[in-house]
């Protein structure tokens, strides 16, 4: 599956002809930082999320529908920042509060607090090519990730959301990078590519030494922009994790694998600078492609504001 959509996202950007219109404000169903609009030099966000678990994936790709005495979900209001300095660099700091929620028969587990804190830098090096121009380009940038353990975690904590879940932390400092590519494919219709690659360095978060695995986010999606003020969104995201080690063992089966489904909406008030967007993130029980995670579904508002 994932080198059918490789295939597909390769073949449509070296067919476009048109350039699409630029997106209103960002949303989640690609994989990019982005917050400002590349014509701002500020924006602000705050974005709510609701995530409810579905069920589990086990270490051999098995799906297990929650029972009707387990229960997992949680709460998180997250505040983002972006500064464009100078205008094709964008620096994107994120703070979120949670409240997480786990029962299982008699075992039971509430969670309140600052999540991690994250810095993001967002280096746009080529603009997608014009009409006219022989070779049809994409537009492309490179990124940089520093989370830092703000949050807390607990050692009694059976399971975590595999799709990122409620971020009350790590417990490990996390430094990754990634890429974007944007390429018109009709006058309204955009393709995004995303990847990021991130190291979990060793923590005692546990009591003793540990070490997560690392992680790989990969995105393919599409944005149409149903009008100059409206834009919607059909994206897939795949997150793959290394195996945990622990007091200087490797455990294995505790590394993860989740397919996730996005679909986005996001309005954009070009007199104003407020936009605001709704998202939807479902994580389909297939066997083939997630393991070892927990399948969630997600929605999310966000409200912000932009100037320049």
């Amino acid at each position: 599956m994932k080198r059918t959509l490789l295939l597909l996202g390769a073949l449509a950007l070296l067919t476009a002809r048109r350039p699409a219109q630029a997106c209103p404000c960002s949303d989640d169903a690609g994989n990019s930082a982005s917050l400002a609009r590349a014509d701002e030099r500020y924006a602000v966000a705050l974005v709510a999320t609701s995530r409810q678990a579905l069920g589990r994936f086990d270490a051999q790709r098995r799906y297990h529908a929650l029972s009707s005495d387990e229960a997992e979900a949680s709460e998180e209001l997250l505040l983002r920042a972006a500064l464009r300095w100078p205008m094709r660099v964008e620096w994107l700091g994120e703070l979120g509060y949670a409240s997480y929620r786990f029962h299982a028969g008699r075992i039971a587990e509430r969670q309140a607090g600052v999540g991690d804190g994250a810095l993001r830098t967002r280096v746009s090096l080529l603009e997608e090519s014009m009409p006219h121009e022989p070779i049809p380009w994409p537009a492309f940038a490179v990124t940089a990730l520093l989370r830092a353990p703000l949050g807390t975690i607990s050692s009694g904590r059976s399971s975590s959301f595999g799709s990122g879940g409620a971020q009350l932390g790590l417990g490990a400092w996390e430094a990754g990078g990634g890429v974007d590519l944007k390429r018109s494919v009709a006058t309204r219709l955009e393709l995004l590519l995303g990847a990021e690659a991130a190291y979990r360095f060793e923590d005692h978060a546990l009591a003793k030494a540990r070490r997560l695995g690392p992680r790989l986010d990969s995105s393919l999606a599409l944005r149409l922009a149903t009008a100059p003020w409206l834009a919607n969104s059909l994206g897939v995201r795949y997150r793959v994790s290394g195996d945990v080690d622990y007091d200087g063992q490797r455990l294995p089966g505790t590394g993860e694998r989740l397919l996730s489904i996005v679909l986005g909406a996001a309005w954009y008030g070009e007199a104003t600078g407020l936009r605001s967007s709704l998202t939807l993130s479902l994580d389909p029980p297939l066997r083939s492609v997630s393991a070892g995670s927990t399948a969630v579904a997600a929605l999310g508002v966000a409200l912000g504001y932009g100037s320049q």
